[in-house]
């Protein structure tokens, strides 16, 4: 059956949103593409800024949605928050669709209490039957002054069933975060359940570069504190040619963290090459954490 392609005016849909409050979207059996290219977004003084995909809530079926940042700088200050990726919190995605998000020299800066994500947001959605993907080339996230940036995928608290899949690639990818604040690049699914012989797969490879420093934290792996993974499930994380420094009470994890987890008739692997971890006071996991 033929697609039908829809095409984002993003800074209209945007801009209606304040005017009045827009009931839920379903997609159906669409394509939906966004692109930007030479793109430079900056907010500040509690601003928002939508270049990407905002489908909160929406029901997704048998679709296809690509988003694509190709030499796009995202700065927000002051309590700003600015999405170049997919956000797809309390979404449902199901009957095989495909969620693809492709970051090619991106840089994100993040200070004074403000957000980015220009990877995918699928905190408390369903997925069923579908798949997330999420590629950083050649990205650099700073983070300052307790901001948050995503620039992997985050689906706390999701549902992940049916033989999902969620892939997040790292290669050349460079995190620092200071002062109380938070960065993920990897894939977290804290709180999640992961069934039905569903994947995880995250890969950092070729030059990942993870600085931490007073009291901050940075995701580079995959985190599933709190989470039920059954049914046969597998979770897969590599690490080759990782760096990571943390220093004053600060927290890195490369690898695997599953504190508090339920884990049943699944499977787990961590591979490490060429990574070095260097802590002053701080704590880094690059392997496999199943409770400290």
């Amino acid at each position: 059956m033929k697609k039908t392609t829809l095409v984002l005016m993003v800074a209209g849909l945007f801009a209606a949103s304040y005017a009045m409050a827009l009931p839920k979207t379903t997609v159906e059996n669409s394509t939906i593409e966004n692109e930007n290219k030479d793109v430079n977004n900056t907010a500040t003084e509690k601003s928002k800024i939508n270049s990407g995909i905002e489908a909160v809530g929406a029901e997704i079926k048998d679709s296809e949605i690509y988003n694509k940042n190709t030499r796009v700088t995202n700065e927000a200050k002051e309590g700003s928050k600015i999405n170049s990726g997919v956000e797809l919190n309390n979404a449902k995605v199901t009957e095989g669709s495909l969620i693809d998000n492709k970051n090619t020299e991106v840089i994100n800066k993040a200070e004074g209490k403000s957000k980015i994500n220009s990877g995918i947001e699928a905190n408390d959605a369903t997925i069923k039957g579908s798949t997330l993907i999420n590629e950083n080339t050649n990205v650099k996230n700073t983070a300052k002054g307790g901001s948050i940036i995503n620039s992997g995928i985050e689906a706390n608290g999701a549902k992940i069933l049916d033989g999902s899949k969620l892939e997040n690639t790292n290669q050349n990818v460079t995190n620092i975060a200071e002062d109380k604040s938070k960065i993920n690049s990897g894939i977290e699914a804290n709180g999640a359940t992961i069934k039905d012989g569903s994947t995880i797969t995250n890969e950092n490879i070729g030059r990942v570069e993870n600085t931490a420093k007073g009291g901050s934290k940075i995701n580079s792996g995959i985190e599933l504190n709190n989470a039920n993974v059954t049914d046969g499930s597998t979770i897969k994380n590599t690490n080759k040619d990782v760096t990571n420094e943390a220093t004053n009470k600060a927290l890195i994890n490369s690898g695997i963290q599953a504190n508090n987890a339920d884990i049943k008739n699944s499977t787990i692997i961590n591979t490490n090459d060429g990574v070095k971890n260097k802590a002053d006071n701080s704590v880094i996991n690059s392997g496999i954490n199943l409770g400290d």
